[in-house]
């Protein structure tokens, strides 16, 4: 077992060997949890196999998730905010770009990424897929709209975390996750390629979605350069929110 990384001087190549690890520990559990799911003890069967898969990469833990001073960063904890804790508007009082005390989001808020051109755009390619996806395309055509689907959404996810709040106090944990959106979003932009060859009636709307796509990894591209200059060129904390 091991503690919780101290990833504050962390760089890039870290991150990245850090972030294979955890693809690798989460496709594992997914094989495992197809494979046992249906068993009675589930659940310590798989632990069982996980421990002695990725013994020595386990991180120290006794599942107190809520006196556990990492919980806000475990992605397996199951700690519940208090009121005292919650960050977050009530459901409904929430409106898009906004906070709760009804001031546009800045550098600093949890929430800052939503608001951030990159990725409204990616947001709006990925939504506008979904929507092509339910339907437009045949049936035959679904299993790699789904796939391309499942890529946009990582690319989208990785980005989101890779602007964060916008602060970036971590640039290096910014450029490798810019890297790995930016990976994804390659990987969607074949698969929609691939999809116009197989559906040439489709072609006109394929196209539009392809090139809307590649809009985005454009800008994307900007995006992981504007990380790479923040890591090579850090700059003072701006008082309050931050960079």
């Amino acid at each position: 077992m091991t503690e919780h990384p101290d990833t504050s001087q962390w760089n890039e190549f870290d991150w990245e060997r850090y972030l294979r690890d955890s693809d690798e520990y989460a496709a594992r559990f997914f094989s495992l949890l197809k494979r046992f799911c249906d068993l009675p003890g589930a659940h310590d069967l798989i632990s069982k196999r996980i421990s002695r898969d990725f013994r020595g990469q386990m991180l120290e833990c006794e599942f107190n998730c809520e006196n556990c001073k990492s919980r806000y960063e475990c992605e397996f904890s199951q700690a519940e905010l208090s009121p005292e804790e919650e960050e977050y508007p009530a459901e409904g009082d929430e409106e898009d770009g906004m906070v709760d005390d009804n001031r546009p989001l800045q550098p600093g808020d949890e929430l800052y990424y939503e608001v951030e051109p990159v990725f409204i755009n990616l947001r709006q390619a990925t939504i506008g897929w979904c929507n092509v996806y339910a339907a437009i395309l045949p049936p035959d055509a679904r299993a790699h709209g789904l796939r391309a689907l499942f890529h946009l959404g990582r690319a989208l996810a990785n980005l989101a975390y890779s602007i964060g709040d916008g602060t970036y106090q971590q640039p290096s944990a910014s450029v490798a996750l810019a890297k790995r959106s930016l990976a994804q979003l390659n990987t969607a932009i074949g698969q929609l390629a691939q999809l116009t060859q197989e559906k040439p009636r489709l072609r006109r709307i394929l196209d539009t979605m392809r090139n809307h796509v590649m809009k985005c990894r454009d800008n994307l591209v900007d995006h992981l350069q504007r990380c790479r200059d923040r890591l090579n060129h850090p700059r003072p904390p701006a008082s309050g929110a931050g960079a």
